[in-house]
């Protein structure tokens, strides 16, 4: 897994309006320059919210992500509700936040 290069790609799209493009029109090439599994190609390619959640994407780029891929609010929360609590914020100066 490689949660840095994708969380760098959710990043870059929104920056990069051609590449957040060929993202949302599942080029899987436009890709090709960083280290991905095939699975997290395929998540970013295909706006799968539940397993880029789980995986650990900060949510300050899963919703930005998510407008970017023109997914409605409604199903954000639809895709994400059930996965709440899965995931504890750790501090790492002391106890989980």
């Amino acid at each position: 897994m490689s949660l840095y290069q994708v969380q760098k790609v959710m990043f870059l799209m929104k920056k990069d309006e051609i590449m957040a493009r060929q993202i949302k029109e599942k080029s899987k090439s436009s890709l090709d320059k960083f280290s991905l599994t095939p699975e997290e190609r395929e998540a970013l390619v295909s706006g799968d919210l539940p397993y880029l959640f789980q995986i650990g994407v900060h949510p300050l780029l899963l919703a930005p992500y998510s407008r970017i891929m023109g997914i409605a609010r409604p199903k954000y929360i639809e895709q994400l509700t059930p996965l709440r609590g899965q995931r504890k914020l750790q501090s790492t100066r002391g106890e989980g936040l």
